[in-house]
C-alpha cells in the first residue's frame, strides 16, 4: 500500500474518532479538525515518500489529506447523530427549534434525524475539502525540490 494511502488511512482513523467527540459536542469545529489532520497526513507523506518535484508532493499530500478527510466525513456524521440523540433522550435545550419527543410523530422524527444527518454530511464535506487542501499545501510546502545534477567529486591524485 502505498504511503500516502495508508497514512491518510491512519490519521483519518484518528480523526474519526476525534471528531466523534468533537461534533458531539460543538459540530462547528468539526472542519478546523479535519483542516489540522489534512495538514498533518500531507506533511508526514511528503517526509516518507520524498518526492522530487514541489507538485508531486502537493499531490501526494493532496490525495493523503483527501482519504483522511473522507473518514473524518464518518466521524462528523456519527458524532451527530450522538448529539441529536442526547439531544432528544434528556431534552437539553437547544438554540432554536423543538426537539420532537420520541413518542411523537414519525415524520417529525424522520425529518429531525435526516436534517441533522444532512447538516453532518454537509460540514464533513467542507472538512474533507479543507483537508485535502491542507494537505495539497503540506505536501507543496514539505518538499525540496531535487536537482538533476550530480555533485562533483574530488579527483586529487
Amino acid at each position: 500500500m502505498q504511503p500516502r494511502i495508508k497514512l491518510g488511512l491512519t490519521i483519518g482513523a484518528i480523526g474519526l474518532v476525534l471528531n466523534i467527540c468533537v461534533a458531539g459536542f460543538i459540530g462547528l469545529c468539526g472542519p478546523v479538525l479535519s483542516l489540522i489532520a489534512g495538514a498533518v497526513a500531507g506533511y508526514l507523506t511528503t517526509m516518507q515518500e520524498k518526492p522530487a518535484t514541489k507538485s508531486d508532493g502537493a499531490r501526494a499530500g493532496a490525495i493523503s489529506g483527501a482519504v483522511a478527510g473522507v473518514l473524518i466525513i464518518v466521524g462528523q456524521i456519527l458524532g451527530g447523530i450522538g448529539a441529536l440523540i442526547y439531544i432528544q433522550s434528556t431534552g437539553a435545550p437547544t438554540l432554536f427549534g423543538d426537539v420532537p419527543s420520541i413518542s411523537s410523530d414519525p415524520a417529525q422524527l424522520v425529518g429531525y434525524y435526516i436534517g441533522g444527518i444532512g447538516t453532518g454530511i454537509c460540514f464533513g464535506v467542507v472538512g474533507a475539502l479543507l483537508a485535502a487542501g491542507t494537505g495539497a499545501g503540506a505536501g507543496y510546502l514539505a518538499t525540496t525540490e531535487q536537482t538533476g545534477s550530480i555533485p562533483p567529486t574530488s579527483t586529487e591524485q
